[in-house]
Formats: C-alpha cells, sequence, structure tokens
C-alpha cells in the first residue's frame, strides 16, 4: 500500500527500518512544539504513550468538551538507560504542563496518579522528578491492595520479596568474584534481570533496592492524599465523560498461590519454554525458606555451602603444598609411589585450576537466575489492573501493569454487579469486556508471559490498537531480551490489524502495514487520531473522539471504506479472519 503523501506525517508512517536515535536537544524541541498547542479538552478521551525507553508512563485525558482531567498510570524506565533521570524529568515537566492546561475559567485536573507495581521502570519517575510532581498533587491515589500495609498477605509477599533479593545480592556478589569467566557472566545476567527493580546501593546495581521503594513511597506517601488500595471486583463511577466513566478493577488477585509466578504452562502464553522449579530448593538451602524471616549471618553462608566447610580442603593450602613441590609427612604416608606420584598429581591439579571451565564450586549458585525470574514474577503479578469503560459507548481502554499469566488468570471469571439508577440490576463480566476492549496496554513492555492467550482472543472488537511501551533496540541489544515477544509480536499486528503503537524512542510510533489489513479509509482514520510519534518525538498521543452525548461519531464513508461494528455479516468475519491471518503473516516475515 503506498505511503502518505502528507508531509506532516511521513515520519509517523515510516518505515522501521529507521531506528537512528535522535538527540536529547532534537527530542526537547520536538516535545515542546507539541505541548504548546491549545489544550485538548475533548469530548473524548486522549492517552498519551510516553517513550522513556524500556518503561511505563501513559496519561490518561478525559475531556468533557469544557474541562480535561488527565490519570497519570506509571512513570519509569529501566536502569541502566541512558540520560535516565534527565529524560524522566522532561517528562514530569511535560505531565504537569498537560496536565494544569485548561481553557479560560476550567483549569485542567490531575484526578488520579496510578503506581501499578513496585518495579523501576514504572516507578522510577517518582523518584528523580518528586519535586516536578508535587507541583500539581492529583486529587486520588490508585496503587493495588498489595501495597496496603494493613494486609496480612501483603506484608508476607514484601518480607519475602526482600528475602529473596538478599540471597539474590548474595549470590551475585560470589559469581562476580569467581575467577571463572561463566559464574561472572551467569552473575551479571541475573543482575540485568534484577534491574526492574531499579539501582540499589552496591555497585552491582541489583535491582530490588531501596530507591525502588521511595519511588512507590512518594505515590502513597509524599503527595499528601491517602491512597486508595484498590481490590478485584472494586468499581468506580466517574462523570469525567459525558454519557460517564466507570473503572473496574481487576487485579492483583487476593489469592496467596495466585500471586505466585510460574504456575502457569507457558503455553497459555506466547513466551518460550524451559522453566523450572529449582529456584524454590535453591531459596530454602540459602534462607532455609522463601517465606522465613532469617538473617544472612554465618550460620547461613553455611548453609549455603553445597558441603560442610569443615571437610573442605582450603584452596590456598593446595596451592601452598604445590609452590613446596613436596608432599606433607602425612600424605606421603597413604602415597604408594612416594613424592613423585604426589607432585604429578599436584601438577594436574594445578594445570585443571587455570582452566575456569572446569570449576564447579560456584555451578550451584547459578540456579539464582531461576529465583531471579521468579521474583521478577512475583513482582509483576501484584499489577494493578484496570478497565476503563466509557459507558454511554461501552468502548473498554484495558492497562494490565505488568501482570504476568497468574493476574490473568485469576480474574477472568470475575463479575461486577452494578447498583444505581443507571446499572441497576446489570452484571459486567470480564469476557464482556475483552469483548469491547478498543484500547489495550501491552503487559511487560510486550513478554510472552505477560498476555494470557485465552483472553487476548477475546478482544476482537474491530477498532483494536495495541500499545507496546517497550525500547526494542534497548531491549535486543544490551539485554538479549525479545520485547515484544516474537510469538506474540505476529498476533499484536494481526488481531489490532496494524493498529499497533511503539513507544521504542528513535523510530516512528505507527508504521503502515503492507498488507491489506486496513482499507486506505480505516488507516487514515487511524493515523488522523494519532498526534506526536514521530521518531524524536518525546511521546505519541491517540485519541478517542466522543460525541456530546458519549457516544462515537459516525465516521465518514468514502471510496473503499466500510462501517465497523459488532453486527458484522458474515463475508464480513470471513474477510476479518482472512486480514488477522495475513497479519501474523506479515509479522512474522
Amino acid at each position: 500500500m503506498p505511503s502518505r503523501k502528507n508531509p506532516a506525517r511521513k515520519a509517523v508512517v515510516g518505515k522501521t527500518s529507521a531506528r537512528k536515535s535522535p538527540s536529547p536537544k532534537t527530542v526537547s524541541a520536538k516535545a515542546a512544539r507539541v505541548s504548546s498547542q491549545v489544550p485538548w479538552v475533548g469530548p473524548g478521551v486522549r492517552i498519551r504513550m510516553y517513550r522513556p525507553g524500556l518503561g511505563d508512563c501513559f496519561l490518561l485525558s478525559f475531556g468533557d468538551g469544557v474541562r480535561a482531567r488527565h490519570v497519570l498510570v506509571d512513570c519509569g524506565v529501566f536502569v541502566g538507560t541512558r540520560g535516565e533521570k534527565e529524560r524522566l524529568r522532561e517528562i514530569a515537566a511535560d505531565v504537569v504542563k498537560t496536565a494544569a492546561a485548561g481553557t479560560s475559567g476550567h483549569p485542567g485536573v490531575m484526578a488520579a496518579m496510578v503506581a501499578t507495581h513496585e518495579h523501576w521502570d514504572h516507578v522510577a519517575g517518582f523518584f528523580h522528578a518528586a519535586d516536578i510532581f508535587q507541583g500539581l498533587p492529583p486529587e486520588r491515589v490508585w496503587v493495588a491492595w498489595t501495597e496496603d500495609p494493613d494486609q496480612t498477605i501483603a506484608r508476607e509477599r514484601k518480607a519475602s520479596h526482600r528475602q529473596m533479593a538478599a540471597a539474590l545480592e548474595r549470590a551475585v556478589e560470589r559469581l562476580a568474584a569467581s575467577p571463572a569467566a561463566y559464574d561472572r557472566e551467569c552473575g551479571s545476567a541475573i543482575a540485568a534481570v534484577m534491574g526492574f527493580g531499579g539501582p540499589s546501593a552496591s555497585t552491582l546495581n541489583l535491582g530490588f533496592s531501596e530507591r525502588s521503594n521511595q519511588g512507590m513511597e512518594f505515590v502513597t506517601k509524599g503527595l499528601g492524599v491517602p491512597p486508595a488500595y484498590l481490590k478485584p471486583g472494586d468499581v468506580m463511577d466517574l462523570d469525567w465523560l459525558p454519557g460517564g466513566l466507570r473503572v473496574y478493577v481487576l487485579g492483583p488477585p487476593m489469592d496467596r498461590k495466585a500471586l505466585l509466578q510460574g504456575r502457569t504452562p507457558v503455553g497459555e502464553g506466547y513466551g518460550k519454554s524451559g522453566s523450572d522449579g529449582s529456584s524454590a530448593a535453591w531459596m530454602a538451602g540459602i534462607l532455609e525458606a522463601a517465606d522465613a524471616s532469617v538473617t544472612l549471618d554465618a550460620d547461613a553462608s553455611e548453609r549455603a555451602r553445597p558441603f560442610d566447610s569443615a571437610r573442605a580442603l582450603p584452596e590456598q593450602d593446595v596451592f601452598r603444598e604445590i609452590d613446596r613441590k613436596a608432599a606433607p609427612e602425612a600424605e606421603l604416608k597413604n602415597v604408594k609411589s612416594g613424592a613423585t606420584n604426589w607432585t604429578s598429581r599436584m601438577d594436574l591439579f594445578a594445570r585443571y585450576a587455570r582452566e575456569d571451565w572446569r570449576r564447579i564450586d560456584m555451578d550451584w549458585l547459578q540456579s539464582a537466575a531461576s529465583l531471579a525470574l521468579q521474583l521478577d514474577g512475583s513482582i509483576n503479578n501484584t499489577s494493578l489492573v484496570l478497565a476503563f469503560e466509557l459507558v454511554e459507548s461501552g468502548k473498554v481502554l484495558l492497562f494490565v501493569g505488568d501482570a504476568e499469566l497468574e493476574n490473568w488468570k485469576s480474574w477472568q471469571g470475575l463479575e461486577f454487579d452494578l447498583k444505581g439508577k443507571e446499572g441497576a440490576g446489570r452484571t459486567v463480566s470480564v469476557p464482556q469486556l475483552l469483548e469491547r476492549t478498543v484500547f489495550y496496554k501491552v503487559g511487560h513492555h510486550g513478554s510472552g508471559n505477560a498476555t494470557l492467550r485465552a483472553a487476548f482472543e477475546q478482544m476482537t472488537s474491530p477498532e483494536l490498537v495495541a500499545a507496546v511501551p517497550t525500547d526494542e533496540a534497548f531491549a535486543r541489544d544490551k539485554k538479549g531480551w525479545e520485547m515484544p515477544a516474537a510469538k506474540l509480536r505476529p498476533e499484536l499486528h494481526a488481531r489490532a490489524r496494524g493498529r499497533v503503537l511503539d513507544a521504542t524512542p528513535g523510530v516512528a510510533a505507527i508504521t503502515q502495514p503492507e498488507v491489506g489489513l486496513l482499507s486506505s479509509a480505516e488507516w487514515r482514520r487511524f493515523a488522523g487520531a494519532v498526534s506526536g510519534g514521530d521518531p524524536a518525538d518525546l511521546f505519541a498521543d491517540y485519541r478517542i473522539d466522543l460525541d456530546s452525548a458519549g457516544n462515537s461519531p459516525a465516521p465518514s464513508v468514502g471510496k473503499g471504506a466500510r462501517l465497523e461494528g459488532s453486527g458484522r455479516d458474515k463475508p464480513a468475519r470471513k474477510a476479518s479472519r482472512a486480514r488477522v491471518r495475513a497479519g501474523r503473516s506479515l509479522a512474522k516475515g
């Protein structure tokens, strides 16, 4: 399909092969130019996807035509991102400026601030830019019930996470000090996974540190607004839109087992198989039990050894004997061939000791990699999951944080009993919300274990748009990760019919599909709802327009256009399935 001729949109709908990173000066200039436009007030919803790097930051703006109310969902980036602090402060300044802007007599409102879970790539901005956010405190603070200090399960989980992090830090320290190159590489890989939690005071930059805690505590304690600890089944009715706005709380689950990562087969998501359960045994070995309060003292160090230290011969003693080139008297009594045999044994030992690949003394610590993933997934599963329903139109925006498969599965059978004048006697189920989802914030930067296949397949709206808060180049080149996952990428493009927003800095936010997933008129409608998103821009905006009653305006029908709706006939359904298959083929190719 030929590209559009409008020069103002060339970069936005350009090819993904252009992946040059912009300079900070260019980013600032572009962002300032887009932000200086007339304040948006709707009516409708505008979703601003910031592009900090590998991290989440979304500003949802709900406008009634006169005033806009804004909801900030997370603000963070992965540890090690170049210019991390400066980038997040620039984003925070834009958030505050945008939320404060309004029309004459109707200033904007920071209606809510949301922190989905305590990972650095979601809360780093609340640490680095706390002073900026304090300039416009929100009316509400929304966090998951797992942050509630009065919840027993929440306290248990946090204690368990601290113990797991302490065990991992000790393991990485020992691996980093190993003479074997493979051990050191393993330690670096574990530290990379731990980076989701943010840097610690140690030189290893391990993840689950005090700074991540401080980022979350700023949201819950530093804004002067008592937080709402949200639970599955909670519903909030708000008058922020014509026709109303309803917020459903889906997760995290309140069941201990449902919070555990790794209990769901990987085939139910889009990830790779091959996980194991050895981390639990490893954890028990170093801390007695994953949920026990154990201080890492000398006894714990002894427990961490694969063999009893009383039966171990210190390596330095062995090398001292090698240097002496002679055997102790007591040893010679048990050596039939005498000193010559001893010396040859020591020469063999010395040669083997110089070959790092032969060493096994640190091998048992390499299973810490599995524990690091378990800890990362355990915290991901505490993600607050919110579904925003534009009541009159029925459209739904789904924000899942980094929820992994167990979190997803916990709310598949959830139902909401709506009360009050407008919703008396009506029940809404999660499958109904999924069927009407028109905007999906893809979980965990597109990881394969953060989108439940069965749930994603229920997102059947022909208007579905997917937003991937990733930095694909950083994830691939710096960390060796697939974000989005190879199995998920074609499904996203197929189900959203090419309407995928990419947060990777330095590339166009949207790219027109090469095959006929969308008609020319449909693509123009989608591209017209996107602003910003040039390779150098700080953010991309996606807009869902509503009329004064809260309904979606009827699209103008041009040549080749097709009206979209839930009542499509059989030929249209067949055409849709054909587009899905074509989208998978395109993304795989």
